[in-house]
């Protein structure tokens, strides 16, 4: 019988950092219908040079290529949409550094009912009330004791320094 082995849990910190790494690489480019070379986006559309007795015979319609002068670019986007999203979102809720998180995960860890996956959830939630512990433990079947939820919560106050 082979069973699947189940991914590590990580915290949003890791997590975080992993998708920063990731996305710094990427970054949306520009490439010409007719030449092929491929330029970065300018961060502001440059405005038209005219003249004070010019009329507006020419309009700028877009970024022109650094090669051929050509204004067909299209853009490649290479960060799609929901990595922004993904990435924004993870920034907003994530409160514990890695390392803080490491050191959390370490020591609630040798409790009795803290795994892997509820040392991940600690440190993500990073619980400061006994109700909070509690939550996060709803669908288990035991109850944690008093002296427990008071280590978990101690050591996420003295780790994040509260």
């Amino acid at each position: 019988m082979d069973v699947e082995k189940q991914p590590e849990p990580v915290p949003l910190g890791v997590a975080k950092e992993l998708l920063e790494k990731e996305l710094s690489v990427r970054e949306n480019r520009l490439r010409c219908v007719d030449c092929g070379h491929f330029q970065a986006v300018p961060d502001v559309e440059p405005e038209a040079d005219k003249s004070e007795g010019e009329e507006d015979s020419e309009e700028y319609t877009g970024p022109i290529c650094e090669k051929c002068d050509s204004q067909r670019l299209i853009l490649i986007e290479q960060i799609q949409y929901e990595h922004k999203l993904a990435l924004d979102h993870v920034r907003l809720i994530t409160q514990a550094t890695p390392e803080q998180g490491s050191q959390i995960m370490e020591k609630v860890i040798e409790l009795e009912h803290v795994n892997d996956y509820y040392a991940a959830k600690i440190v993500d939630v990073l619980p400061m009330h006994a109700d909070d512990v509690r939550s996060i433990f709803a669908r288990e079947r035991f109850s944690l004791g008093h002296d427990e939820i008071d280590t978990i919560i101690s050591t996420v106050k003295e780790t994040m320094g509260v």
